[in-house]
C-alpha cells in the first residue's frame, strides 16, 4: 500500500513538474505578431532616419565649416586689398613728387643753359672786340698807365676780367651737368616707380578678382547650407514622428510582454499549487515559542493613526529576531517591502488559501521558492507601521482576510 501510494504521488509530482516546465518555456517574444513586426518595421526606419540625420547633419557641418573657412580668406583678401590700395597712395604720392622733383629739374636745367648761353655770349663779345680791336687795344690800355702802379692794376684787371671768365663758364658747365645728371636720375627713378605702380595694380587687379570668386563660392555655399538646413527640418520631423510611433510600439510591445509575463506566472504558480496535494486548511502556529495576542481580528482603534479601522490578522508579541515559520507547506507569492506593513512574506496553500507574515526584520525566503511547513521564513521585527517587534499574521481565503483563530481551536 505504501509502495503504490509513493508511485501515485512520485506520478503526479512527474506530471506536473513537466507541466509547469511546459508553461516555463518561453514564449516565442511575449507579444502578438503583428506587433512584433510593426515593431521591426518601425526599429528599421527609426535606425534609417537617424542615419539620414546623422548624414545630413554632417553635410551642413561641413558646409558651415567651409563657409567659415571662405569668408576667413575674403576677410584677407579684403586686409590685402587694403594694403595694396594704401601702397598704390604711396606710390602714387612719391611719383608725384618725383615728377614735380623732375619738372623743377629740367626748369633749373634750362635755366642752367640759359645762364652759360648768356654768359657764353659775353665771353663770345668779348673775344670779338679782341679780335676785331687786336691785342693792341688792350695793350694800350693797360700802356696807357700813368704809373708803373697803375699799369700794374690795369694788367691784374685784364688778367682777372680773363680769369672770371674761364671760371664762370666752368662753373657754368658743371651746374648743367649736375643738374643734367639729377634730370637723368630722376627720370631713372620715375621708371622704377611706375614699374612698381604697374605691379601693384596688377596685384590689385589679381586680389579682387579672387576676392570676386570666393564671393561667388560663398553664395552658393549659403544656397547649399539653406537647402541642407531644410532637409534637415525635414528629417528631423520625420525622425521625430518615427520615434513617437516607435515609443508607442515600444510601450504596446511592453505591455503585451507584461501581461503574457503575468499570465505565465500565474499559470506556473497555479501549477506549482497542484503540487500541494489538497491543502486540508491545517495551519501550524507561526511563533512555535510565543502564544501572547496582542491584538485580536477585527475592527480596532489604530495604534499610530489613531483612528479605527480593520484589522485583518492577528499580532503575536515576541522579541526581535525570532524566529517564524510557515504555517503550512507552500510557495511564496511575496517576499519584500509592503507599505505600512514593512518587510511582509505572502505564502500560497492551495485550496484558495493564503497567509501572511508582516512586520519582519528580515525575510529569508525569495518569491516562487516552495517552503514546507514549519520552515524558517523570516525573523520577528518591527517595521513599518508598529509600535514594538511582533508578527502581524493573517491567513486569506481567495485573498480575503478571515480570523486565523478559527483555524486555532485550542
Amino acid at each position: 500500500m505504501k509502495k503504490k501510494y509513493i508511485k501515485r504521488n512520485l506520478l503526479t509530482h512527474i506530471i506536473v513538474t513537466l507541466l509547469i516546465a511546459t508553461l516555463a518555456l518561453p514564449v516565442a517574444v511575449g507579444a502578438t505578431p503583428a506587433t512584433r513586426e510593426r515593431y521591426r518595421q518601425l526599429q528599421e526606419q527609426l535606425n534609417t532616419s537617424r542615419q539620414s540625420v546623422r548624414e545630413q547633419q554632417s553635410l551642413l557641418t561641413g558646409t558651415r565649416h567651409e563657409m567659415s573657412r571662405v569668408m576667413a580668406e575674403i576677410q584677407d583678401l579684403d586686409q590685402k586689398i587694403l594694403d595694396a590700395q594704401e601702397a598704390l597712395e604711396e606710390i602714387e604720392l612719391s611719383l608725384l613728387n618725383t615728377e614735380i622733383q623732375s619738372t623743377e629739374a629740367k626748369e633749373a636745367l634750362d635755366a642752367a643753359r640759359d645762364d652759360y648761353d648768356r654768359q657764353f655770349e659775353v665771353l663770345r663779345t668779348r673775344v670779338r672786340v679782341l679780335h676785331e680791336h687786336g691785342t693792341v687795344g688792350f695793350l694800350d690800355i693797360v700802356f696807357q698807365a700813368e704809373s708803373i702802379w697803375d699799369f700794374l692794376a690795369r694788367w691784374e684787371y685784364v688778367r682777372a676780367v680773363a680769369q672770371f671768365d674761364r671760371e664762370l663758364l666752368n662753373n657754368f658747365e658743371r651746374a648743367e651737368g649736375d643738374i643734367e645728371a639729377r634730370v637723368i636720375d630722376l627720370a631713372r627713378w620715375t621708371n622704377l616707380i611706375e614699374d612698381l605702380q604697374f605691379q601693384y595694380n596688377r596685384s590689385l587687379s589679381d586680389l579682387e578678382f579672387t576676392k570676386q570668386e570666393k564671393a561667388v563660392f560663398f553664395e552658393k555655399l549659403a544656397e547649399d547650407t539653406a537647402k541642407f538646413e531644410e532637409v534637415l527640418a525635414v528629417l528631423e520631423s520625420e525622425r521625430q514622428m518615427v520615434e513617437s510611433a516607435f515609443g508607442d510600439i515600444t510601450a504596446q510591445l511592453k505591455k503585451e510582454e507584461s501581461q503574457i509575463a503575468r499570465q505565465r506566472a500565474e499559470e506556473q504558480h497555479n501549477a506549482r499549487l497542484a503540487l500541494l496535494n489538497n491543502f486540508d486548511g491545517q495551519f501550524a502556529w507561526p511563533v512555535p515559542t510565543h502564544s501572547r495576542i496582542s491584538s485580536g481580528f477585527g475592527m480596532r482603534n489604530h495604534p499610530i493613526l489613531r483612528v479605527n479601522r480593520m484589522h485583518h490578522g492577528i499580532d503575536i508579541g515576541a522579541p526581535a529576531g525570532t524566529r517564524l515559520i510557515a504555517a503550512a507547506e507552500g510557495y511564496v507569492r511575496f517576499a519584500g517591502w509592503s507599505g505600512g506593513y514593512g518587510n511582509t512574506v505572502i505564502i500560497d496553500h492551495g485550496n484558495s488559501f493564503s497567509t501572511l507574515y508582516a512586520h519582519n526584520s528580515r525575510n529569508r525566503v525569495k518569491e516562487g521558492e516552495r517552503v514546507t511547513r514549519g520552515q524558517h521564513i523570516a525573523d520577528i521585527g518591527s517595521t513599518g507601521l508598529s509600535t514594538g517587534p511582533h508578527v502581524h499574521f493573517e491567513i486569506r481565503i481567495n485573498n480575503t482576510a478571515v480570523d486565523p483563530m478559527k483555524y486555532y481551536p485550542d
